[in-house]
């Protein structure tokens, strides 16, 4: 597990660096300056130049600025061709800058003018530019000055392309280092070094586009630093084994759990068997298809292994579905069962007769968010220790959060906590990145696995399979719910590294989920 910080919190954690534990600003300004200065060290020995390279440095007025003013100082001592460039309102730059700029004129560094830059000089003039304008506090559209130099650093880099290397420090300026948006314009680095923790923008789209190599690097902030107050925010990159509980030697099918997954109609068959197989390649211990007896030849041939129970459109569900909820551990519902008719009646008994653990998604969720009654008890299920995760992708959610998609996507990290706080659930949010809230919860999760082609029919009715044989371990619903998501994309990155994005399917997810959990 990592931490992705917020802007605020990273500042709160320098502050708790220098005022708890003793190491002064000028220390910290120096480490991350002094890790930036290796990284261009290693392009340069990585691409065997051996003449001294010319670097511009743009640095803005606040502490960025200081940095890379730091930088310019820094970089010259070792023996490159520096040009320092401050952009902004001299006016207002920092105590910070304002030393470091001293620090500077003592070694013979004096600051360049932008238009003079802009005017005077040609881009074939820089191998290396340096981005120290904003750093993680922009919050405000980039304007004036600052977008006429980001401008000229995208432009010097489309012309140059592979010929100039761009470097940020902490994060592109331009992008809104608390949830990734583009603040107007921002430099598209081929690098950016940030210090001991991720920042959310740099996770989130679009601002993840902009980073290029993301780099941590260890400036002194560590997580001593937290004060006991740990970052909100956390993500995976970790082996997907080194994640997953043991699996008990004594366990059996029974112990390995019993998944109920109510899923497919009369029209529809494959959502209930991509659940399903999924669910048994999760390492449930038994999975039991509860469909339309229409899906019967289908289930039975392509899915050998799970149990199965069916019902006719004319018979009333209760009493077919009673012995299934009493054979399972936990149940999956929504997947391919239509949102009118038998669907609307199989979410309804579910909920009114079940006593255990529930995963709800795809037509379940609009069911739930068309019926203001059902959706009262909904609210209420996750009580005495049963629980409820539901899995919305970001136009499930608008209507289950009566707000419009655009408003949702825009407050992806707030709005599935306000949800899962009212429904008392775990709620996954999916959409590029996925975020996953929890109402017992004080941590979100943002999950980075995965890619543009898991964007496939089917691709979801995976996923909850995934959770609900993750429900049978000994872990959190929010646990689960976060584990399944990031096994989830693992495994959709395998199926695209071997089909390819645009030719992957939900079955080569399912395919994949073998070798992702090996």
């Amino acid at each position: 597990m990592r931490y992705a910080v917020s802007s605020s919190e990273m500042k709160q954690y320098d502050r708790n660096t220098s005022e708890a534990f003793g190491i002064s600003t000028d220390i910290l300004m120096e480490r991350a300056s002094l890790a930036v200065c290796d990284e261009i060290d290693r392009y340069i020995t990585d691409k065997k130049i051996t003449r001294k390279c010319r670097v511009l440095v743009f640095a803005g007025v606040g502490n960025n600025g200081g940095d890379g003013a730091c930088i310019a100082r820094l970089l010259k001592q070792r023996g490159y061709l520096v040009n320092l460039c401050i952009i902004g309102d001299p006016t207002k730059c920092t105590d910070l800058l304002i030393k470091q700029l001293k620090i500077c004129a003592s070694y013979g560094i004096t600051p360049d003018t932008f238009s003079n830059i802009r005017d005077n000089k040609s881009v074939s003039d820089w191998d290396i530019i340096v981005d120290a304008m904003f750093g993680i506090g922009l919050s405000r559209p980039v304007i004036g000055s600052y977008e006429e130099a980001i401008s000229y650093i995208n432009d010097s880099k489309k012309e140059r392309l592979d010929g100039l290397y761009v470097v940020s420090v902490d994060i592109p300026s331009g992008i809104n280092a608390d949830n990734g948006r583009v603040m107007g314009c921002a430099v598209m680095a081929d690098t950016t070094v940030t210090f001991n923790q991720v920042k959310i923008g740099h996770l989130l789209y679009p601002g993840c586009e902009y980073i290029g190599n993301l780099l941590v690097r260890d400036a002194g902030i560590t997580q001593e630093s937290f004060c006991g107050k740990e970052p909100t925010y956390i993500w995976y990159d970790d082996e997907v084994r080194a994640l997953l509980p043991e699996r008990k030697k004594d366990s059996n099918k029974g112990t390995n759990g019993k998944v109920l997954i109510i899923a497919g109609s009369k029209t529809i068959s494959g959502a209930c068997i991509l659940s399903a197989s999924a669910c048994l390649k999760s390492g449930a211990g038994m999975v039991m298809v509860f469909t339309a007896a229409e899906n019967a030849d289908a289930v039975k041939t392509l899915l050998p292994e799970a149990l199965l129970s069916t019902y006719e459109d004319f018979e009333p569900i209760l009493p077919r579905l009673s012995e299934a909820m009493k054979w399972s551990s936990c149940a999956v519902i929504g997947p391919g069962i239509g949102t009118e008719g038998r669907g609307a009646e199989l979410v309804r008994t579910l909920f009114d007769n079940y006593d255990k653990d529930i995963v709800a998604d795809a037509d379940a969720l609009n069911i739930i968010a068309g019926d203001e009654e059902l959706r009262s008890i909904v609210s209420n299920y996750a009580t005495g220790g049963k629980r409820l995760i539901i899995t919305p992708h970001l136009g499930e959610f608008s209507r289950l959060f009566k707000r419009d998609i655009k408003d949702c996507k825009e407050h992806i990290l707030e709005y599935p906590k306000d949800l899962a706080n009212e429904l008392h659930c775990t709620v996954v949010c999916k959409d590029a990145r996925s975020i996953v809230s929890d109402s017992n919860e004080k941590k979100i999760y943002i999950n980075m696995s995965g890619n543009d082609g898991m964007a496939t029919a089917g691709s979801g009715d995976v996923l909850t399979g995934v959770i609900g044989a993750l429900l049978s371990y000994n872990i959190s619903a929010f646990e689960a719910a976060c584990l399944g998501t990031y096994i989830h994309g693992c495994a959709g990155n395998a199926s695209a590294n071997g089909h390819g994005r645009l030719s992957m399917t939900a079955s080569d997810i399912v395919d994949e989920l073998e070798n992702t959990l090996k």
